[in-house]
């Protein structure tokens, strides 16, 4: 069988259950683990493990703009940490698969326009370790940046000074690197140093889902993004998934009569799934629109 993606292993089964399983029960509390995970994620209307998605929004046809005279208004932070006001109000971007932990790109598509990349509007500093140029684009590495597709990035303090670059746009990253594109210089070889300053206007990343400020009444918004909830980090699922397992398994144990047991047992078989007070303890984290 492939490699087990549960926040609960069969090796964990086991222990907990204080038994050593044949290569069929191991096999068996593969599949009962596996459905029982994907039973709490239904329940809980969000994955249980950290993923990367892609999911398209269209802006409702009920958002409208505001008067520049009025009083309502979103703001952000420019390049240098000071406060920018926007006249439209923004539009909240519900994202299924939250909680949001990133955001790698947001795309905008309306009538008039093709697809247009968004920067995250948020002031971020990150330090570069390196630099390698491949024709027009060039890779910074720069550990945890956290910078996202769309930001506009200037970096500064790298020997040589050919490796430095001012308001370019980032095009695509890693957890630890960036990538800018229309580098026209040619850089050498990087040596040390380096400070990157990356901003955008456009969007704010909440833990639920996004605070556009661009767009109109039924734009399209592409977001890929990586969000779930860290289900192995939570011992209260993995002890459900645990207690509800142990019954499964007991059930397919007790269930098997050898032919030399042909006497009736009387043993009433176990509940299987989860309880129900087991998914009120777990409601907490439930997805709810409101």
């Amino acid at each position: 069988m492939p490699e087990e993606t549960t926040i609960v292993t069969s090796d964990e089964l086991a222990i907990y259950m204080d038994i050593r399983f044949s290569m069929r029960q191991t096999d068996a509390a593969k599949f009962v683990l596996e459905g029982l995970q994907s039973e709490l994620e239904t329940f809980l209307g969000r994955p249980l493990k950290l993923d990367e998605v892609t999911e398209t929004h269209v802006i409702p046809a009920t958002h409208l703009g505001v008067p520049a005279t009025s009083f309502f208004y979103d703001s952000s932070l420019n390049s240098t940490g000071e406060t920018l006001n926007y006249l439209l109000p923004s539009i909240t971007i519900p994202l299924r698969n939250s909680p949001v932990v990133s955001v790698k790109q947001v795309k905008l598509l309306n009538t008039g326009t093709q697809y247009q990349i968004m920067g995250e509007a948020i002031l971020r500093t990150a330090t570069v370790t390196g630099a390698v140029q491949s024709g027009s684009t060039a890779t910074y590495t720069a550990t945890g940046h956290g910078f996202t597709v769309g930001q506009t990035v200037s970096i500064s303090g790298i020997t040589p000074t050919s490796c430095n670059v001012s308001a370019k746009r980032i095009t695509s990253v890693t957890s630890n690197t960036f990538t800018v594109g229309e580098i026209n210089n040619t850089f050498g070889t990087y040596v040390s140093g380096g400070t990157a300053n990356a901003n955008g206007n456009d969007y704010t990343v909440q833990r639920y889902g996004l605070e556009l400020y661009r767009g109109f009444a039924n734009d399209v918004v592409e977001v890929i993004y990586t969000g779930g909830l860290e289900g192995e980090n939570i011992k209260l699922f993995r002890l459900m998934i645990l207690r509800a397992a142990t019954r499964e398994m007991q059930n397919m144990h007790d269930d098997v009569v050898g032919t030399k047991d042909l006497n009736t047992r009387n043993v009433a078989p176990l509940e299987t799934g989860f309880l129900e007070k087991e998914l009120m303890a777990m409601r907490r984290y439930r997805r709810r629109r409101i």
